[in-house]
């Protein structure tokens, strides 16, 4: 990375910032913490008052924005709209009156819903009334109010009967009605100067009052009835085509708003980057670090654009700014894909290495010799260029999608080699036959084929981080590594000769070198270090995981065969056998991924890899 500077009059600011956020290149930094100039000629840039207003009204228009999103619905194909700076006031405008209507929309279809909602709930009540109210109709000057209680609470009907005796004086009539299991229902009428008392009567019971909406509160029951049913087949229609209207406005300005949003976005970036700038009586200082590829293009750029009144200049690096230096990810497009395991990561530190190109080879090696079959690997590779397909645009499941892509063909390969499809069916009809070995009949040669990848894998991380030190200059850590490297040798040179695998002529040789790195691992690392050593032969071991779980995805296989075929049957043994072998295809997918990662994550990676550092995030348009 390279520290750069940017130079140039301050009536020049704005344009040279909307230059920068274009490119997209450089990482902008506070001037402050890591300029070069002296501090009494320059100072921090103070927001104007201007640019605090047009803030504050961009944030409050930003949150309106995003209701507005919120309340359209995305259409099937949003067709991305650029909107430029000078066209954010007139389509805010815009996106206001739509956000009314929008509003008006919905608050008539939540309207209706509540609506259609009440009609239900007083719809079943009233129908077990209506045959009761119908004997009154005809009374005069009479009030009539519906009830509802629990029918374990059907002792207070006799309390109320004996209170409507004494405040009527007899002129009153009752009837009750089971609307369910649990509710009883009942209906007085009682004339309507004692409408005042009765009703004081029934508030202090554990009654309900069946109270109807407002635009129902002078209609007849009957009328009331049949203005409800036609109301509850008006009103599903209504919301259809209140949501027809909607749909057709989202399909209209889904994608402009959300242009809008990302105009707004970048216009509050743009302002807030006003704050990492200083100034001197005339000119303003940006500052901050791009790719050192882009530096040269980044500076003919702004020659292009400015002439020489704008300047761009490359300055040297501090060592105390070192740490600061952000760290830029930056892989082939082959390998660029097997990034995303560097997500559930720290940030490499600026100078470490960059485990990409590892995870890339060991990751998708790993996962076919756990799965190791032609026909699962196949249909793992067909899965992934479905996932590339359907997740267009969405870099995260296309990233997963390629790398499930490169190891279904690793499977494949490994297949082959192994023999297997649809764990030993190939067999079975002949058709395959291991040309390494079969996992099933040599699992110690299985066995030590994992343990030895484990070896390999776990020494070659010691060789990165020695090598890494040394290039950065640190010789003690360096040393440590090299240290474990020579010590893990040691042994397991030790631990051949002892199982006859090695002349027993290099036992003394062996001890000879164990016992020297051992106390150089003490020396370099305290007590710590035999400690990491033995953890170091844990890891190793670790690696036997490949050979378990691979092994048990092809017993499963076979058994899946085994099963289908003592059915009896072609068709029943097809289906169960495909039944098991969908499981263990699910298992191939999952298990196999997470034993890999963690091969890479806690064996490897912690050989060598060092976190805390700082991303590298370019200025650049949303």
């Amino acid at each position: 990375m390279s520290k750069v500077q940017i130079l140039g009059p301050k009536s020049m600011l704005s344009e040279a910032i909307n230059a920068l956020h274009a490119l997209a290149v450089v990482h902008i930094e506070t001037t402050r913490e890591c300029s070069d100039l002296d501090e009494t000629y320059f100072k921090r840039m103070p927001l104007q008052r201007d640019k605090v207003e047009e803030k504050t009204e961009l944030h409050k228009a930003l949150e309106e924005l995003k209701n507005l999103l919120f309340l359209l619905k995305r259409p099937l194909r949003v067709e991305p709209v650029t909107i430029s700076r000078v066209q954010i006031n007139e389509a805010l405008k815009e996106a206001e009156k739509i956000e009314e209507k929008v509003r008006s929309l919905h608050a008539e279809r939540e309207s209706l819903v509540e609506e259609l909602t009440g009609i239900g709930r007083y719809e079943r009540v009233l129908r077990g009334f209506a045959t009761l109210v119908t004997r009154l109709g005809g009374l005069k000057n009479f009030d009539i109010i519906g009830l509802t209680l629990e029918k374990n609470r059907a002792d207070i009907i006799t309390l109320i009967e004996g209170e409507l005796m004494e405040i009527t004086g007899g002129k009153y009539e009752i009837y009750t009605k089971d609307l369910d299991d649990t509710t009883k229902g009942l209906v007085l009428a009682y004339p309507s100067r004692f409408s005042f008392k009765v009703r004081s009567l029934i508030s202090g019971e554990a009654l309900n009052e069946i109270r109807l909406p407002d635009k129902y509160g002078d209609m007849a029951l009957l009328d009331v009835l049949k203005n409800m049913t036609i109301r509850k087949e008006q009103i599903p229609w209504l919301i259809h085509e209140l949501e027809k209207d909607t749909d057709e406005i989202s399909e209209l300005w889904f994608g402009r708003i959300e242009g809008l949003i990302k105009a707004v976005e970048n216009t509050l970036d743009e302002i807030g980057v006003l704050s990492y700038c200083a100034q001197t009586r005339h000119a303003f200082v940006i500052e901050g670090w791009a790719p050192r590829e882009m530096t040269g293009p980044l500076t003919d750029k702004f020659k292009e654009i400015f002439s020489d009144k704008v300047m761009v200049r490359e300055l040297a690096v501090k060592d105390k700014e070192t740490p600061l230096i952000p760290v830029h990810v930056h892989n082939p497009r082959i390998i660029r894909p097997f990034e995303i395991f560097l997500k559930a990561l720290p940030t490499p530190k600026y100078g470490s290495v960059d485990p990409t190109v590892f995870i890339a080879i060991f990751f998708p090696t790993f996962f076919g010799l756990i799965v190791g079959d032609v026909a699962y690997g196949l249909i793992i590779l067909i899965l992934g260029l479905i996932l590339r397909k359907v997740t267009k645009g969405k870099d995260f499941f296309q990233n997963a999608a390629y790398v499930f892509t490169i190891c279904g063909m690793s499977a494949i390969v490994f297949g082959f080699l192994f023999g297997e499809a649809f764990g030993d069916l190939g067999e079975r009809l002949n058709i395959m036959h291991p040309i390494v070995f079969d996992r099933v009949r040599a699992l110690t040669t299985f066995l030590l084929l994992c343990v030895g990848i484990g070896v390999g894998h776990v020494l070659l991380g010691f060789v990165i981080g020695m090598v890494n030190h040394l290039s950065r200059g640190k010789r003690k850590e360096a040393a440590a590594k090299f240290s474990y490297l020579m010590l893990t040798i040691s042994f397991l040179f030790t631990v051949g000769v002892m199982m006859n695998y090695l002349p027993v002529e290099l036992k003394t040789p062996g001890l000879i070198a164990l016992g020297i790195f051992f106390l150089l691992v003490i020396f370099f690392e305290g007590v710590i270090g035999p400690l990491e050593f033995i953890s170091t032969l844990g890891n190793i071991i670790s690696y036997m995981r490949i050979m378990a779980v691979g092994t048990a995805s092809v017993v499963m296989g076979m058994v899946a065969n085994e099963i289908g075929g003592l059915t009896g049957s072609v068709f029943l043994g097809v289906v169960i056998a495909g039944a098991l072998h969908t499981l263990n295809i699910g298992l191939a997918i999952l298990s196999p991924s997470i034993q890999s990662m963690r091969l890479q994550y806690v064996e490897f990676l912690s050989k060598f890899y060092e976190g805390g550092g700082r991303e590298y995030k370019p200025f650049k348009k949303k």
